[in-house]
């Protein structure tokens, strides 16, 4: 077993009869005090207390009374890291609180201010800081827990961003097991916590310092063979599925021809295939053939997961799953492609064959796997009959089925543990009251069996199981090793991955198991990542920014208007306040081309999006949105919310200090209140712009601001 090292004077505000600190803990501590840092280390050797011996020491040296915030995704893993500090530090009860959701935006206020160390889901800290409710400029550390959920709009970014925005000096910590396996990934995360390459620490399960105070971990792959009525079934879904897909070949929706398309066109072409079709339908040009493609595009994607039900949950399911199309058909906002597949000839005689093993053979929908599963699950319990096992399971159906057949079987004492939302009368969510009774059963071993979702993999507190199984695989190698983590962290544990021979199974797994290899040598040699990245400091925001896989840069898709409430805009003294803003000081002045305000939200990704053009840019403290070159002005408005004698004042002002003028009016996500509304406003807001000779433009999404923004760069003139 490794040291444990005795607290010293230096950890003053650590409770000396709790806390014991490992070498490898207080080496990590002291390198993530003065600068941002990324902390990966596997599940079980400690990562919250690098975190506590982090603040003790930012405590220590940052003025009194600055805040200390800690993140997580979950409620439950907030209240967890809450009792940890708790305990850990010699800190008074009164200064620490939970901010979530829960608690009134008013309390919140007012708990931020009396309080150093606060405890937040991420989104309810975004959205305090979005409304402006407080700022962080008295915050010294933020501690991001799971900092792999940084990417695209995650909250994580923006929080980060405003942190360095607001406070240059403060302290970023990183905590999490699986950063991602690609280089690009890896950089993504960083630049998005603003942590430089060179500031990752990472141990793995073989390095020196930290294997001793870990327990053996075995993994086993156990592949099965579909059945022959699996097979069958599998064949005849495929060739309906090649029917739509020879026909979107044939419109040249789909750049490959020939037979056996299924083998060359994957899930995801066809994903990306349904937006590049709204797309078309949004344009003014040709729309030939667009509607009828959308259809059979809806319904391969449908066929696609038939096949997968096929493959790796089990006819049962995928009985589940026709009974469910079968009902949706017979409503009457049921879309097309339901309707269609539901009347195929080919698929009924499927589930008139599925149905028939179900009255005479029900043994037959089953999955091999699960026999699989039942007897590594007896074998454990044979062996040790106080063993807690938990089994990953990719679908609720599946879960329920599983959950199900279990029940029957000495001495298996199986429990559901799905998410909160309730998805039919069948498929009931639970509460998280309900959630944290079943985890307590678990523990306490009324159950033995916990069969979960995804939602069992972070943020709740699983007692540690003697056996995980993968009843599906999953091509992330993230999800794979928080899985993982849920096992040998005190105790000898194994890991067990079932898969369908010949399969996508069989294809995921192998994915999956080469990302975490590519993850931990990327990790290892952090020279190759900083050769590509150059890290962003507050002073100097401008970034070159390399490609980024496509799955990987699918930046701010989903707007934040939701939590984003614009006030209207009160009259200001620009002449004075905001003449210097676009002149600048000339000592000083910036040889960026744009300069964002900070007031502008986070919805519209144009950081992101110059960083990714190498545009050079500045964040500035105005009421001006957007400055390109030093003398153009474009000004957003919510047309919901804008006062026409403030507008027009406004604009006296604005064209008083910019050569040129734009006025944006923000319809993104636009909800109307009544039929035809966003069209009455648009066509009032270019009359009224005729009217009093000014440039107003309307946008409905993310991109045509950035269309404009980006066209002014390319032709200043």
């Amino acid at each position: 077993m490794g040291e444990i090292k005795e607290v010293t004077n230096e950890t003053s505000n650590l409770n000396s009869n709790e806390l014991q600190i490992r070498d490898y803990q207080i080496n990590i501590a002291d390198n993530c005090v003065k600068k941002n840092s990324l902390v990966v280390l596997p599940t079980g050797l400690g990562k919250t207390i690098i975190a506590v011996l982090v603040a003790n020491k930012i405590l220590n040296i940052f003025p009194p009374h600055s805040k200390i915030i800690v993140l997580a995704p979950t409620r439950p893993l907030i209240n967890q890291h809450y009792e940890t500090f708790l305990r850990f530090l010699n800190i008074p009860k009164e200064k620490f609180a939970i901010l979530t959701g829960k608690i009134l935006p008013e309390k919140r206020i007012a708990s931020f201010n009396d309080h150093e160390i606060l405890f937040y889901t991420p989104q309810t800290l975004r959205n305090d800081l979005v409304q402006k409710k407080y700022n962080l400029d008295n915050t010294a550390l933020i501690i991001f827990d799971e900092a792999h959920h940084a990417s695209g709009d995650y909250a994580y970014s923006m929080i980060a961003d405003e942190f360095i925005d607001h406070n240059p000096d403060g302290i970023i910590l990183g905590l999490t097991a699986s950063p991602g396996s690609s280089k690009n990934k890896i950089k993504a995360l960083c630049e998005n916590l603003h942590i430089p390459i060179e500031n990752i620490h990472i141990r793995t399960r073989k390095d020196e310092d930290v294997k001793t105070y870990l327990k053996p971990m075995d993994i086993y792959k156990i592949g099965v063979d579909l059945t022959s009525l699996m097979e069958d079934i599998y064949q005849l879904i495929t060739v309906v599925l090649e029917d739509r897909l020879h026909y979107l070949s044939q419109l040249n929706f789909l750049e490959v021809k020939g037979e056996q398309l299924h083998t060359e066109v994957i899930r995801k072409d066809l994903l990306k295939l349904n937006s590049e079709l709204v797309g078309l339908l949004k344009n003014s040009g040709d729309k030939t053939g667009v509607y009828s493609a959308l259809s059979i595009n809806a319904q391969a994607l449908i066929l696609y997961h038939m096949l997968e039900l096929v493959e790796q949950q089990g006819l049962n399911v995928l009985l589940d799953y026709f009974n469910k199309l079968n009902k949706d058909a017979k409503k009457k906002a049921s879309s097309k492609a339901t309707k269609i597949l539901a009347s195929d000839g080919r698929l009924h005689r499927i589930y008139l064959e599925l149905k028939k093993n179900l009255d005479f053979s029900p043994e037959n929908l089953i999955h091999p796997k699960f026999h699989v599963l039942v007897k590594i699950i007896h074998d454990e319990l044979n062996n040790n009959p106080n063993s807690r096992i938990l089994v990953f399971v990719k679908l609720r159906s599946s879960v329920k089925n599983i959950v199900y057949n279990l029940k029957e079987i000495i001495p298996i004492r199986p429990v559901r543990f799905v998410g909160q939302t309730t998805k039919s009368q069948d498929d009931k969510g639970l509460s998280q009251k309900r959630q944290i009774e079943i985890l307590d059963q678990f523990k306490k071993g009324h159950y033995n069996v916990l069969v979960s979702t995804n939602v069992g993999e972070e943020g709740l507190d699983i007692t540690e199981c003697d056996l995980v199984v993968f009843y599906d695989v999953v091509a992330s190698e993230i999800r794979l090793i928080q899985r993982k983590g849920r096992t040998a962290r005190h105790r000898e544990g194994k890991v067990v991955i079932l898969y369908s021979k010949g399969t996508r199974d069989d294809i995921y797994l192998r994915i999956a198991l080469s990302k975490l290899n590519r993850m931990n040598v990327n990790l290892k040699n952090p020279q190759q990542l900083k050769d590509s990245y150059r890290f962003k400091s507050p002073q100097n925001i401008a970034l070159e920014k390399e490609v980024v896989a496509k799955e990987d840069n699918r930046i701010h898709k989903e707007s934040i208007l939701h939590e984003f409430h614009p006030k209207k805009i009160s009259k200001r003294n620009y002449q004075s306040k905001l003449q210097s803003f676009i002149e600048g000081d000339q000592s000083t002045k910036s040889n960026s081309p744009v300069k964002l305000s900070k007031s502008l939200p986070m919805k519209y990704g144009l950081r992101k999006k110059l960083q990714y053009d190498k545009v050079l840019y500045d964040i500035e403290e105005s009421d001006l949105h957007i400055i390109l070159f030093n003398k153009i002005l474009i000004q957003i408005y919510d047309p919901k919310e804008y006062d026409i004698t403030t507008l027009l004042s406004d604009i006296d002002d604005f064209t008083q200090i910019s050569s040129l003028l734009i006025i944006v009016f923000d319809f993104i996500k636009f909800k109307e209140d009544i039929d035809g509304e966003k069209r009455i406003l648009k066509r009032n807001i270019q009359e009224f712009s005729k009217l009093h000779n000014f440039q107003a433009i309307t946008v409905d999404n993310e991109e045509e601001l950035y269309f404009i923004i980006k066209s002014i760069l390319e032709n200043p003139t």
